[in-house]
């Protein structure tokens, strides 16, 4: 059996973690502006990517986001709902 290097299991050790708590952050700090809009922040990365490639579908958006269709789709609902946006370019 091979020697395993010792790894540290602490929760701060942990790069997954800092990540993590970098997302909650950039995700709070845009918060207040997205508000006034009344978007949650998918939402608004769904709509980053509608301003910068106009027409895109849903399998366009899930690629762009790095996501699956299934996830994107209620959003793009949602938004139609809210009537922000073009429906017709999704």
């Amino acid at each position: 059996m091979t020697d395993l290097p010792s790894v540290s299991l602490a929760l701060d050790d942990q790069l997954c973690f800092k990540l993590y708590a970098a997302s909650r952050a950039v995700t709070r700090a845009y918060k207040p502006m997205l508000d006034q809009l009344g978007l949650t922040y998918p939402q608004y990365l769904v709509m980053l990517v509608l301003w910068d490639q106009e027409g895109l579908g849903i399998k366009g958006l899930a690629e762009r986001l790095q996501q699956d269709s299934g996830s994107i789709t209620p959003l793009v609902k949602r938004l139609e709902e809210l009537g922000v946006g073009r429906p017709s370019t999704y």
